[in-house]
């Protein structure tokens, strides 16, 4: 149980010679109503709020008093912060009325949970900004998510800065504790990265880099822009993106020994193939490019994966990543024969 303060020194009369804390003598009988603009009305027994304190044995002051102080001071009309503080409330709205001072609204909106059901703290993981921004979350994407964690406006799912600016109300917010879904995050994020304008996007990009990962050389900047429209397919974060274009990034690429297993004598023949017939080709597009890879197909009595795997390794040192028609088409077409030559 929570220390309670007795009230034993509640009436005394003089000051003792010995240092000591001053209280707030709190109400003892009836309740306090707290009109809540989230929550509703709130009513408490006073005999359950102790004589708390206000003045520490050395004269500095408590949060108590100097929260409403200063609220008071600036001419706060609304205060709105986690029900975890609804109990300090009360405290302070009996200091308000003993200076006479106007009480302001008050609302409490729900915690955020972990996805244990706990409340949030700072020894979970991706509890504080810094641990978003490293993973390549967009500010705008986690704006919109912490905006619609617990409060919702019809069944809109995306908003703008100046959309949520003049949509929030606490009308819409729910009594409820909001559960962390990172999943959720992800998603959203994953939209802001699909729906920003490609520009914005690299420029996004370029800052997360310089700040997370090993900043790639400025003669890459245009490769990397003419691709990040495929670059960021699938990707749920900047720091998807971001492996996606190590390829582009690094000249010499490392093919892990995983990936390497996967290129087998026919693999080595479909790769030879494709250089002899890729450096006839007059142009370089998908129109010129699908006939090629159609005929490796039929020739060594195969499918796509069987033709594009073995390249893909070979271009990007994994099976995994971009299309393949647009790997190809964001090298130049010495890189390619280069890379391809190496298996």
């Amino acid at each position: 149980m929570p220390f309670i303060y007795n009230r034993k020194c509640r009436d005394l009369e003089g000051k003792k010679d010995v240092p000591a804390v001053l209280r707030f003598k709190s109400k003892i009988s009836g309740a306090t109503l707290i009109k809540d603009l989230v929550q509703g009305d709130v009513n408490l027994s006073n005999s359950t709020i102790e004589d708390f304190v206000i003045l520490r044995k050395n004269d500095t002051p408590t949060y108590q008093l100097s929260a409403t102080v200063d609220d008071h001071e600036m001419k706060i009309t609304h205060i709105i912060r986690g029900n975890d503080h609804q109990i300090n409330t009360f405290k302070q709205k009996q200091i308000y009325e003993a200076m006479g001072w106007e009480v302001p609204n008050f609302a409490h909106i729900p915690l955020i949970h972990s996805d244990q059901g706990k409340k949030l703290s700072k020894r979970d993981n991706a509890s504080t900004l810094e641990d978003y921004q490293k993973i390549g979350i967009i500010s705008d994407a986690l704006r919109n998510y912490l905006l619609r964690l617990g409060w919702s406006h019809k069944d809109k799912e995306i908003f703008t800065k100046q959309e949520s600016i003049e949509l929030f109300n606490l009308d819409g917010v729910g009594k409820s504790p909001s559960k962390l879904d990172m999943s959720r995050i992800l998603s959203m994020n994953e939209t802001y990265i699909k729906t920003l304008d490609e520009k914005v996007l690299f420029s996004l990009l370029k800052e997360y880099v310089s700040k997370y990962k090993k900043v790639f050389e400025t003669s890459k900047e245009s490769a990397l822009i003419k691709s990040i429209r495929f670059l960021k397919n699938k990707a749920k974060t900047l720091e998807d993106i971001y492996k996606n274009a190590q390829y582009l990034i690094n000249d010499e690429i490392k093919i892990e020994d995983e990936d390497r297993k996967l290129i087998n004598d026919q693999s080595k023949l479909i790769i030879k193939d494709f250089i002899s017939n890729y450096e006839k080709l007059p142009s370089m597009s998908k129109e010129t490019l699908e006939p090629l890879i159609k005929s490796l197909i039929e020739k060594n009595k195969t499918n796509f994966k069987g033709v594009g795997q073995p390249l893909r390794i070979g271009l990007v040192g994994s099976r995994f990543g971009p299309g393949l028609y647009d790997v190809i088409l964001s090298l130049s077409k010495d890189d390619v024969i280069k890379r391809l030559n190496k298996i």
